[in-house]
């Protein structure tokens, strides 16, 4: 039988000659996603609160992982809006174009939303809910503005180039957790606010959407979960019962899914997420 005459395009995650935003990019899954795209040639724009935290993790990436690109750290607060607007000044200084925006930076609050009968648990207090609500939503959305703004800009000298947004959103916004009740809230906000900035932007060749890691262990939390003579603790038993593969997730198995939505293959994908949680919101048997 002949094969019809077809000619199929190869899925490509080349990330030469763009340039990449992520906050919150010194450590865990930030690291992870910047590592990700400096192997495929990004230039690669970290930032961090801390100024010895992002030029530490931008060496790193110069040193171990760029491939043609280069990475650079600049320190701010995600939360600010004066922050994020130098970011973005400072990266097309440097680089001449912002074209990828990974949203990474987030907190998670204290752990309960009452302490009566909870003794050693912190609660839940207003002010913490708004501190929350405040770095992982409303500074996300001002990012996110912003960085459109600049694709938008760049738009009018390249023929709508476009651009990436990726929020790092989290298994806890579909989810009700035990606590860190604003963390749920922010995350589950998140996947409403790319709906609509994708519907907005879609015009522009912007696509924006959400990745939504579940347990995954990170050089924060590690202490939790594996004990000083590397076995498993009790804890991480614990909680991966709660997913259908029986074990939690790595910083790579985060980094790859990202890659793949900044890239060219994933263009026809606004407006969405990927839940990527080992089966953590199904039912586990």
């Amino acid at each position: 039988m002949a094969h019809l005459n077809r000619k199929m395009g190869i899925p490509s995650f080349d990330m030469t000659g763009k340039t990449a935003i992520i906050t919150g990019g010194t450590q865990g899954l930030g690291f992870g996603m910047a590592c990700a795209l400096a192997a495929y040639g990004a230039n690669v724009v970290i930032t961090a609160r801390t100024a010895a935290k992002v030029e530490d993790a931008a060496a790193d990436l110069n040193e171990n992982y760029c491939k043609g690109g280069r990475a650079i750290g600049i320190p701010a607060d995600s939360s600010k809006q004066e922050n994020i607007k130098e970011v973005i000044a400072k990266t097309v200084e440097e680089f001449g174009s912002l074209d990828i925006l990974i949203n990474n930076a987030g907190i998670g609050g204290e752990t309960a939303l009452i302490v009566e009968n909870r003794p050693g648990r912190k609660e839940y207090t207003v002010d913490n809910f708004r501190r929350v609500i405040e770095t992982n939503l409303t500074g996300t959305f001002m990012f996110c503005q912003e960085a459109a703004r600049q694709m938008i800009k760049q738009n009018e000298t390249n023929g709508k180039k476009g651009g990436r947004i990726i929020i790092t959103s989290s298994v806890g916004g579909f989810i009700g957790g035990k606590g860190v009740v604003g963390y749920g809230a922010s995350k589950a906000a998140c996947l409403s606010l790319a709906r609509t900035m994708a519907n907005n932007f879609g015009r522009e060749n912007i696509t924006v959407n959400c990745i939504c890691p579940g347990y995954v262990i990170t050089p924060l939390n590690e202490e939790f979960f594996v004990d000083k003579d590397g076995n498993f603790t009790d804890y991480y038993k614990q909680q991966s019962k709660s997913t259908s593969v029986r074990r939690l997730g790595t910083i790579e198995e985060i980094a790859g899914p990202v890659l793949a939505m900044c890239s060219d293959s994933f263009s026809y994908m606004t407006g969405s997420y990927i839940l990527v949680d080992g089966g953590q919101s199904i039912p586990a048997e």
